[in-house]
């Protein structure tokens, strides 16, 4: 059996955040795959799926048209330190190969925005969730964010579809079933993803946000007006946003 050093040891058993994967955000991992394919090849992307956001994910996996590939796709799986994994699936799902690719210069709201947005929305609510999964794909031409929202349980208790083009909300928050409510449920009888908190939110259930907390997140690149080109032409990203 392979003993760990026990400098790392110590390490691990007083610091375990040390050791887990940094959060990143969508523009984040293109930057990664354009930095090795070149950003023309970004307009060759199909789909970008992530789970267990909280609020941003730790691996996004996405999915490029690859006329070079076998089956005629690629797939990359991104981290913060970059591309960990690269396949080219034998076949892919047919809706895929057919689905119409998102041109990078049309991504105007990164999943940091998208996320703000839902929590904003799920805020107003006063629905509570633990995690949040992410898909962007094209719907009718045009980018979509879809945005699940989930308990710690895993299950959803409420979704949206924002436009990654515009930031305009194309789905409404729609609440999920959540969990069956338990013997053990204090005297209030509303859904857990409501009990969590009366504010509502992403961290509500386990320490509210400050004003100053939400700000740093609303004023992140994934404001609308701050493409994904932003960061490859090298502008600053954290000038604000003028909107009409």
């Amino acid at each position: 059996m392979r003993i760990l050093p026990r400098s790392l040891l110590i390490l691990a058993v007083a610091a375990p955040g040390v050791l887990q994967a940094a959060p990143v955000g969508a523009y984040e991992a293109l930057i990664s795959v354009g930095r090795q394919k070149g950003n023309a090849y970004l307009d060759n992307l199909v789909e970008m799926r992530a789970v267990e956001g909280a609020p941003q994910p730790e691996v996004w996996t996405a999915l490029f048209r690859d006329a070079a590939a076998r089956g005629g796709m690629r797939e990359f799986v991104v981290t913060a330190k970059g591309i960990a994994s690269e396949r080219t699936p034998l076949r892919a799902d047919d809706a895929l190969l057919v689905a119409p690719t998102i041109p990078h210069a049309q991504l105007k709201l990164d999943s940091k925005g998208a996320f703000a947005e839902a929590n904003k929305l799920a805020t107003q609510a006063k629905l509570g969730f633990d995690s949040v999964s992410y898909r962007l794909h094209s719907a009718n031409g045009a980018p979509v964010w879809t945005l699940r929202l989930l308990d710690t349980g895993r299950r959803e208790v409420g979704s949206l579809a924002l436009s990654a083009q515009t930031s305009a909300v194309i789905s409404p928050l729609a609440k999920g079933s959540g969990p069956a409510p338990t013997a053990a449920a204090s005297a209030d009888d509303r859904p857990i993803g409501e009990r969590w908190t009366e504010g509502g939110g992403l961290v509500g259930h386990m320490t509210r946000w400050s004003e100053r907390t939400w700000d740093a997140t609303t004023n992140t690149a994934g404001n609308v007006g701050r493409s994904v080109e932003t960061f490859f032409v090298g502008k600053p990203t954290n000038a604000p946003v003028k909107r009409d």
